[in-house]
């Protein structure tokens, strides 16, 4: 799936028509026809891919939105805009994903990596109720 078929999905299952679409995202209808029929790239800012998936009902942080962020930059050799962001905003990222490279880590083992950092992140840290207040 590229990102053009994902957001046409996405945009139809709300029920919007491509016009209506195009205008709350402030792009020119004939502009965003191209982009979602892949004749023309998808917005590379994270502003508007925020602003497409706010259109949506997409919930910053959810699976659909790491979709729509990726699938922004695929076949580009470029990060997603929110975990380029993110990489900007903590200088400890270049270090860590050095780290990552020189394992010389498989798929299976970075998968099962974030998915003990998702299970370790989901936990209250120490000094936190479970009900998220201190």
């Amino acid at each position: 799936m590229n990102w053009g078929e994902f957001v046409r999905g996405k945009r139809l299952a709300v029920g919007l028509g491509l016009r209506r679409f195009a205008e709350l995202i402030d792009i020119l209808p004939s502009n965003y026809n191209h982009m979602e029929k892949g004749r023309m790239a998808p917005p590379q800012s994270r502003e508007k891919l925020d602003q497409i998936a706010e259109a949506l009902g997409i919930g910053k942080g959810s699976a659909d939105y790491h979709t729509l962020m990726d699938l922004a930059v695929a076949n580009k050799d470029k990060l997603p805009a929110d975990v380029e962001g993110f990489a900007k905003e903590n200088e400890l990222v270049p270090a860590l994903l050095r780290t990552l490279e020189n394992r010389k880590m498989s798929k299976q083992e970075f998968e099962k990596l974030v998915q003990q950092l998702n299970e370790d992140l989901a936990k209250p840290r120490r000094g936190e109720r479970d009900d998220g207040e201190n």
